[in-house]
């Protein structure tokens, strides 16, 4: 059986389209993260806020590196659905770095934060500031909690480290993360 050339040249234009759709969404994550690291280069560089790109309504303010893990992740100011998209987000009123408040950082648990999990008791994470300074913090509690009833253990006038993402990891639901009633919370303290 023969298939006419018109309909071999459809399958393979429909064939493509479809593999440059497949490809779409790794690309734009390769290259979102690549823009977000350039501009917290040139945030720390400049000592100023730098959008990762023009139309961004965040930008970055601090680095948290994960040294047992070699891991590290940028992390933008804000922690709406549009900044947890692109990287981990430091959560108003808490995003200011190396302050008497805590720094609570949220990300999602199959991206940015699909380590968190690898985090252990003592270990130490380096928090970044745009101004090249950092600090050490300790992990003191590793904590599940119920987002509908429980409460994050933030203490305003305490100057820790609150990583933020659901629970559990590596699930085979379909769902998105805010489907899940629980979150994984690591508090670090300030060495």
């Amino acid at each position: 059986m023969k298939i006419h050339s018109s309909i071999k040249t459809s399958l393979l234009i429909t064939g493509s389209l479809l593999c440059l759709h497949a490809s779409w969404l790794p690309v734009k994550g390769w290259l979102s993260e690549r823009l977000i690291s350039y501009s917290w280069q040139k945030t720390i560089d400049l000592k100023q806020k730098i959008k990762p790109w023009p139309w961004a309504d965040t930008y970055p303010i601090a680095k948290l590196s994960f040294l047992r893990l070699n891991k590290s992740v940028v992390v933008l100011n804000g922690g709406d659905p549009t900044t947890l998209a692109f990287s981990a987000g430091a959560i108003a009123p808490f995003n200011q770095t190396l302050s008497a408040q805590p720094f609570v950082v949220a990300g999602h648990r199959d991206s940015h934060f699909s380590f968190l999990d690898e985090v252990f008791m003592n270990d130490i994470i380096s928090l970044a500031d745009k101004h090249g300074r950092s600090q050490l913090y300790q992990v003191e509690a590793i904590d599940i909690v119920d987002a509908k009833t429980g409460t994050l253990p933030v203490l305003a006038d305490d100057s820790q480290l609150v990583l933020i993402t659901c629970y559990p990891f590596n699930t085979l639901s379909s769902g998105t993360d805010m489907d899940s009633n629980e979150r994984y919370v690591i508090t670090a303290k300030l060495l």
